[in-house]
């Protein structure tokens, strides 16, 4: 752990992360389609992602992701557009930062995701593409100027391990997280037993752990199984709301009032949680209630 986080961390009982950008977008009418999904953002809409990290960071958070989910080169290779990803890389990182200059205060992470779809851990290629792939968006994200990395919904142990791998070589802090089975009582998407993944990912040193894009159930039902007695790393999470279409969009769950949200983000703090935030289909007013509490 290095500095800005390590100060954070050490200065705070929760460090509150954001809450989703790319349901974001959807519902404040930003159209989003299958590769790129959110990727073209910061140059189609900066405006309104701009806003966005603005009223998560107004809502209390402490660390912002930039949106970066899908500037990688292996997405815009599939469009003819690689040459764009260290652009759009910069261009939605300086988005983040200018929000953090507004509010005087707040970090920005930057999110290194699967290299395929989230929901589908069969399509995860194979190591030496891992390795390339994430070291080429970690590179990217490292000189667009990231205080930190945020490898995230990851679905299989083996792409959480390499694209830390990679992530750590920048000299940044990072963070790793992964998405569960959401029927389950906290293993990974993948099938993977959640305490033989940390197994694997704990010798590295990361800053800390978390699960994520998972229903609020399973999501403490993976953080009773993460209270570690001899672990100092903070552990962490943020559920989502909802569940993908079979058109690759996000239904979010609109039945669920955000002070349930608030609730169920303080029976993790008495779980240990020291990072919290929101996932697909939460909103800044989610996050509001967490950080009430």
């Amino acid at each position: 752990m290095t500095d800005a986080l390590e100060r954070l961390l050490a200065s705070r009982e929760v460090v509150f992360l954001d809450g989703p950008t790319g349901t974001e977008l959807e519902r404040r009418g930003v159209p989003t389609k299958r590769p790129l999904w959110t990727a073209d953002a910061a140059v189609a809409v900066p405006e309104i992602l701009q806003q966005i990290h603005l009223d998560y960071l107004q809502a209390g958070a402490n660390i912002i992701t930039a949106n970066t989910f899908r500037t990688t080169p292996y997405t815009l290779r599939k469009c003819g557009r690689e040459q764009e990803a260290a652009e759009l890389t910069e261009r939605s990182v300086a988005v983040a930062h200018r929000a953090c200059e507004i509010m005087g205060r707040g970090l920005v992470a930057g999110s290194m995701a699967p290299l395929e779809d989230c929901f589908h851990p069969e399509r995860v290629p194979p190591g030496e593409v891992l390795l390339r792939e994430h070291s080429a968006h970690a590179l990217n994200l490292q000189a667009a100027g990231v205080d930190l990395l945020l490898v995230e919904t990851m679905n299989t142990a083996r792409e959480a391990h390499d694209a830390a791998l990679v992530a750590l070589d920048t000299g940044l802090p990072v963070l790793v997280s992964l998405i569960l089975d959401p029927n389950g009582t906290g293993d990974l998407l993948s099938g993977e037993d959640l305490e033989v993944a940390w197994a694997h990912l704990r010798p590295l040193p990361v800053a800390g752990f978390l699960v994520n894009c998972s229903p609020p159930v399973v999501v403490t039902a993976a953080l009773e199984r993460m209270q570690w007695s001899e672990e100092e790393r903070p552990i962490g999470a943020y559920a989502n709301y909802g569940k993908e279409t079979p058109d690759g969009q996000w239904a979010p769950d609109t039945s669920t009032p955000p002070a349930e949200y608030g609730r169920i983000a303080a029976s993790w703090r008495d779980l240990g949680a020291r990072l919290i935030g929101g996932c697909c289909g939460t909103t800044p007013e989610h996050l509001r209630a967490a950080t009430a509490r």
